[in-house]
């Protein structure tokens, strides 16, 4: 192909919908950023990462530890934004907070892991947020620590995915009416609610975190209606199908600098994406001991670099035909 056709050809590329499916095999991690975190108090800003959320009405991320001491904005390069305290909600307690979620119109939800209940609340910044002001429900009988450990809101559906560790597994779909205090599937009397489809099927030896992709307004193919499902023992994540189909896969691999011996130590607890299709990782010990870390994955090249690329070619092909007249 001529660099001019090239060219032409990239730049078409560039002006269609910023993605029409996903395809973790062209994903690469592009950046880690150290998280922070406080050394005392009683608000320990993002230490103990365990799930991360996009919001994308302000375009920042949220991310909540499982010590349930604070939910903290940051920036998408990690840097600290503000936080708001939590009280009431650590991992001795009946909350133990495993998963966050954002769902638009400032209203967010946790997934309380020991006690299996999604909890709704509003972030307000400098303030300090009890367990009693948030408004919960129950989706399954309280359990140990192998109970739900990550929750993403569903737009396709209106309702939410969530995901149970283990001793079973578990990866359900619910519609959840916070002001009556119901759900569709799962009750406080409810030992494993209906699954999606058999969890056994996606080969991980346990569930950390879920990601919907109807979250992503760019998404046109029929991956819009796919999951992303995180495991921290696997050191993976995937994209499946609400049928248990897996279409793709992506290793977390270590970094080079990390004191950590392996990808399962890492504790890769939370994963979100954004509008661009980027796709962010929080884990609890990235950075070594008490180094919580936000790892960015982009698919290579990203849509921005493809419109350069293009522009750059266009002038290459611009600078032949003048040398070859």
């Amino acid at each position: 192909m001529k660099l001019t056709s090239l060219a032409l050809a990239l730049a078409a590329g560039c002006c269609a919908p910023a993605f029409a499916d996903i395809d973790l095999a062209n994903y690469r991690r592009v950046a880690i950023h150290d998280l922070p975190v406080a050394t005392s108090g009683a608000n320990l800003l993002a230490r103990e990462a365990s799930a991360v959320t996009w919001n994308w009405d302000t375009n920042t991320l949220f991310v909540v530890g499982d010590g349930g001491t604070a939910i903290v904005e940051l920036s998408l390069t990690g840097q600290l934004i503000g936080s708001m305290a939590l009280t009431g909600l650590t991992s001795t307690s009946v909350g133990d907070p495993e998963g966050l979620t954002y769902a638009g119109n400032g209203k967010f939800v946790m997934s309380l892991e020991r006690a299996r209940k999604a909890a709704q609340f509003s972030y307000s910044a400098g303030t300090t947020l009890a367990a009693a002001q948030t408004v919960q429900v129950a989706l399954g009988s309280p359990i140990g620590n192998i109970g739900n450990e990550g929750i993403s809101f569903d737009p396709q559906t209106g309702g939410y995915i969530v995901v149970k560790q283990e001793q079973p597994q578990g990866l359900f779909q619910t519609a959840i009416d916070f002001a009556a205090g119901t759900a569709s599937n799962g009750s406080a009397a409810t030992a494993n609610p209906a699954n999606l489809f058999d969890p056994v099927l996606m080969g991980l030896p346990m569930l950390s975190d879920v990601q919907t992709l109807s979250t992503v307004g760019s998404f046109a193919g029929a991956d819009a209606g796919h999951l992303l499902v995180l495991s921290k023992d696997a050191g993976r994540l995937i994209e499946v199908g609400r049928d248990g189909t897996v279409y793709g896969s992506l290793f977390l691999g270590l970094d080079a600098h990390s004191s950590v011996a392996s990808a399962a130590e890492l504790g890769h607890e939370g994963v979100t994406i954004d509008a661009q299709g980027r796709i962010y990782i929080v884990n609890e010990i990235g950075g070594g001991d008490d180094v919580p870390q936000l790892w960015v994955y982009a698919p290579v090249p990203e849509p921005s670099s493809w419109a350069l690329l293009a522009a750059g070619l266009g002038l290459l092909g611009w600078r032949t035909r003048r040398r070859a007249v």
